[in-house]
């Protein structure tokens, strides 16, 4: 393996280049990497699971103290991650990414250097445990899908998405350096994301408080809150749907994300949109010889105006 050019590395790194074995080196491809990944948004990890076990404290941040060395609890016996070095203590801190790989390295890559891109984190890992943003979302499942075959050996399995710097390739690179530029990997992807978040929310919530917001206006307006239960009640699904996105664009009013409670919109405010008049068609019985619904005719003259 090709050695790196000291003068790239951090002081620490240089002074434990000099005890090292070889096989700490890190390749210059691989410094490369680490050094473009450094100039992204996200955040390092160093996956220590294969060390000490399946433990949350065992995917440590940079800032974090390493153990140099570990004993087994039973048998005692000593595991060092470095050969002895003079002078370096039995918990040292890592100062930047370059110092982590030497770590991993020396551990013969036991432990892991992850990378976790910011605008990739899909995790539920808001304040709360609200989901992430759709932005969010709609990035990790565009990359995953882009680079499946890659991420058989670059998924860390930690926090985010967090890739081991070993696997990942200049493509995988490139895609996650446009993020700074602009936030998004895929509009239509974004734009799909967002129209099965609505169509989630109409069913979990938005349906019930449009159904309860018109039964209020209809009672309201007929002065019997039993006939405008049973008239909402009768109303087929596909029918208030198709009432409820005719009035919001009426309106002009639409469904907007909320940060960590996703996909909202005012329903009273789109319930307000019909008149008392149109409000009253809809009681009223069918006109002999039609056809249609008193709701089929509503939503007829909707389009029409």
């Amino acid at each position: 393996m090709l050695t790196l050019s000291r003068s790239a590395l951090s002081p620490f790194s240089r002074s434990l280049l000099s005890s090292m074995a070889p096989f700490y080196s890190l390749s210059p491809a691989l410094l490369s990497r680490i050094n473009r990944l450094s100039g992204c948004n996200g955040r390092w990890i160093v996956d220590c699971r294969e060390l000490e076990g399946s433990y949350s404290y065992a995917l440590r941040s940079l800032s974090e103290q390493w153990p140099f060395e570990s004993s087994c609890p039973i048998s005692g016996t000593l595991s060092r991650y470095w050969h002895s070095l003079d002078g370096v203590p039995n918990l040292f801190k890592l100062s930047s990414p370059e110092d982590a790989a030497q770590y991993c390295a020396a551990t013969r890559w036991r432990a892991k250097l992850l990378f976790s891109p910011a605008l990739l984190d899909a995790d539920c890992s808001w304040p709360g445990g609200y989901e992430a943003s759709s932005l969010h979302r709609s990035n990790n499942r565009t990359f995953q899908k882009q680079f499946s075959k890659e991420l058989l050996l670059a998924d860390g399995d930690a926090d985010g998405l967090s890739l081991d710097v070993r696997f990942v390739s200049d493509e995988m690179l490139e895609e996650i350096e446009s993020l700074e530029s602009y936030p998004l990997l895929s509009e239509d992807d974004h734009s799909s994301l967002e129209l099965e978040l609505q169509e989630e929310a109409w069913t979990d919530w938005a349906e019930r408080d449009f159904s309860r917001a018109l039964e209020k206006r209809l009672s309201a307006v007929l002065e019997d809150e039993e006939r405008a239960e049973e008239i909402v009640e009768s109303l087929s699904p596909a029918s208030l749907y198709s009432l409820f996105s005719a009035l919001s664009e009426s309106a002009s009013v639409y469904w907007q994300e909320e940060s960590c409670y996703g996909q909202w919109i005012d329903c009273e405010r789109v319930a307000e949109e019909l008149s008392e008049e149109e409000l009253s068609s809809l009681a009223a019985p069918p006109a002999p010889g039609s056809l249609l619904s008193p709701m089929e005719i509503l939503l007829a003259s909707m389009r029409r105006a």
